[in-house]
């Protein structure tokens, strides 16, 4: 109530044809799978593939209708990488302006090895602080643990 005085900025859309279904199981998944659950008041998720980043951003405004404006990220990455290509290159592949990061974690490299090729524009992390939203993504995790 107090970050958002007008009211809810966002409601969970019940899907209404096959893609949105298929948005909200991905999305799920993706989140039961990758995300940070141990956080209450925030959802989080981390990865390495920007295909996979922005299938999860498009989940979020699409069934949950989160706009692109409150998604924060933060940014990891190795010591022998140049933090301004890596953040240009997330700011590019996603479309998202450099004023929603954090600032960069660096972390030692160690050694030679094939992280590189894994993480070669870093670790993202995408976040958006909402305990609702929370709460109902993790709703939709117990729905799927009860599928047997």
């Amino acid at each position: 109530a107090k970050r958002n005085p007008q009211g809810d900025p966002f409601f969970a859309r019940t899907p209404s044809n096959p893609e949105e279904y298929f948005l909200l199981g991905l999305g799920v998944g993706l989140y039961w799978g990758e995300g940070n659950k141990k956080n209450f008041s925030a959802v989080r998720l981390g990865n390495t593939d920007p295909d996979l980043m922005r299938a999860f951003i498009r989940f979020l405004e699409k069934i949950y209708s989160v706009r692109k404006e409150k998604f924060r990220f933060g940014l990891q990455i190795f010591s022998d990488m140049k933090p301004k290509d890596a953040l240009r290159f997330w700011t590019n592949a996603l479309k998202i302006s450099s004023s929603q990061f954090g600032k960069v974690i660096v972390t030692p490299a160690r050694g030679v090895g094939n992280y590189r090729e894994k993480t070669k524009h870093g670790v993202l992390t995408v976040y958006v602080s909402n305990v609702k939203l929370r709460k109902l993504l993790g709703n939709e995790i117990e729905k799927l643990r009860r599928i047997r």
